[in-house]
């Protein structure tokens, strides 16, 4: 079969490209070809060995990842079917731990499904917040969460800059503040003399 000027001109250019590869150990945009012996390495300590970057020197994380995957050593991403998106709503809102979630979807990965989560809306559930020691201010803090409000909501509404996000002292001034934010009263309740409790209203 007769070749085309442009066709010869090409397997000359792709030979030649073979050629610089060879003699300099690079491709034409300076990075280093894949040895052997990494190739080795990488298919037999891919994915789970920790010193695996030590063993290849002077690979970065997203090349030896690329390189696995041209290896099929990288399960191919598997699209979200409808079914399978609409079957992630209801647990996902409920707050189904994660390994569930995860058999539930075989061959999903967490950032595969907190992605697709992201892209048709689902939310999580907010975690009630930790507590921090101070019984008043926990139970202050737990009564905005059950009221879909953030701390952050809470600093905004007192002024308390920060406060409620990340308490370090009990500030009676604020707190009272985010009790009657949120329609209630703070109660006091005093010992008295025989040990029984006499509640006041602060």
């Amino acid at each position: 079969m007769l070749l085309s000027a442009s066709q010869r001109r090409g397997f000359d250019g792709a030979n030649a490209i073979r050629r610089h590869m060879a003699r300099t150990g690079c491709t034409l945009g300076g990075h280093r070809l894949w040895t052997e012996v990494e190739l080795s390495t990488l298919r037999r300590l891919f994915p789970g060995d920790p010193h695996l970057h030590d063993l290849l020197p002077g690979r970065t994380t997203c090349a030896i990842r690329h390189k696995a995957r041209q290896l099929g050593l990288v399960p191919p991403l598997r699209i979200w079917s409808e079914a399978e998106a609409q079957k992630l709503r209801r647990p996902y809102a409920k707050g189904e731990p994660m390994a569930a979630l995860l058999e539930m979807f075989p061959g999903k990965t967490k950032r595969q499904i907190w992605s697709k989560a992201n892209r048709i809306g689902i939310v999580r559930p907010r975690p009630a917040p930790k507590p921090t020691g101070f019984a008043l201010l926990d139970q202050v803090r737990l009564r905005a969460h059950q009221l879909g409000l953030t701390m952050r909501d809470l600093d905004s509404y007192t002024g308390g800059r920060g406060y409620f996000c990340a308490p370090r002292r009990h500030d009676l001034r604020l707190v009272g503040r985010a009790v009657a934010v949120m329609g209630g009263r703070i109660h006091v309740r005093w010992t008295t003399t025989d040990g029984s409790m006499d509640r006041r209203r602060g």
